[in-house]
């Protein structure tokens, strides 16, 4: 496959299935060899805004370095068509699969999943219904949906604390199980997306067949020990005979702050890895 004539980012919309996605593509740089497209999978709410300086960076990177992009705004995200409360997991994963579809029709046979935080649960249950092998890279990802929401709702909680309109963590429970949508944190949420987020968890995919996961967390750092929890599924993911590779780097948690911060070892060893180890394969 010959490398595109432009490195300039090419922004566009994709017709997804519920409404026009916006997207933006960034080809391998001209002159190197095209090794294959990344698939970005974004988080949620916030999150998704203050990681898109870090997630623009990298994709730059993969183009330095033969691979594609694909950034997608799902559905009711971003500049996305859609509002933000009719996002739900099928949603997204149908989203998600539009654009697998449009780098496959770009001629790339080499397609990995790149998932910053709750994503990597979204791109794991893509994964799932793709054919192996498996590729993914994770940046500092959530491993259990319902520890994430649990948080989610104590932060809004202590939110509501400041303001007129209290909540208890009872309320907040009884909106999700009566299918009410929710405001957290400013976005109207669809109960059914909280639910399948709390019932999604890494482990259940520790049997998903030929899966190398390459997977970065950010810490504050040299002195912090990465969490028990997060060794302990990276071990039992490789005892279900996973390849699973585990490093850690010194960085601001930019997914976290309002302030636009760059992980810059983060982008330097992500790099790394594709141009040692992927690259090698």
């Amino acid at each position: 496959m010959i490398a595109a004539s432009h490195v300039k980012a090419e922004p566009f919309f994709l017709e997804g299935p519920n409404g026009r996605l916006f997207a933006v593509y960034h080809p391998p740089l001209y002159g190197v060899e095209v090794k294959g497209c990344f698939l970005y999978v974004q988080p949620f709410a916030e999150e998704m805004n203050r990681c898109r300086q870090m997630v623009s960076l990298q994709a730059r990177e993969f183009s330095r370095l033969g691979y594609g992009c694909l950034l997608l705004d799902l559905y009711g995200t971003g500049d996305s068509e859609g509002q933000y409360q009719e996002g739900t997991w099928d949603v997204y994963q149908a989203d998600l699969l539009a654009g697998l579809q449009w780098i496959s029709a770009k001629g790339y046979d080499n397609i990995l999943l790149w998932a910053v935080r709750h994503g990597a649960l979204l791109a794991l249950e893509l994964a799932s219904n793709m054919p192996p092998p498996h590729r993914l890279l994770f940046w500092q990802p959530v491993l259990n949906g319902q520890t994430a929401l649990t948080q989610i709702l104590r932060i809004e909680f202590a939110a509501s604390l400041a303001g007129e309109n209290k909540v208890s963590m009872d309320n907040l429970r009884n909106q999700i199980n009566t299918g009410e949508t929710i405001e957290l944190s400013g976005y109207e949420t669809a109960a059914s997306f909280l639910a399948t987020l709390e019932a999604s968890k890494v482990s259940n995919y520790y049997m998903l067949p030929e899966v190398e996961v390459h997977w970065f967390d950010v810490l504050s750092s040299e002195d912090q020990n990465p969490a028990r929890s997060r060794t302990k599924v990276e071990q039992e993911w490789k005892n279900a005979g996973a390849q699973v590779h585990y490093e850690t780097v010194v960085g601001p948690a930019f997914w976290q702050v309002w302030e636009r911060v760059i992980a810059g070892e983060l982008i330097d060893q992500t790099s790394a890895w594709v141009q040692t180890d992927l690259t090698k394969k």
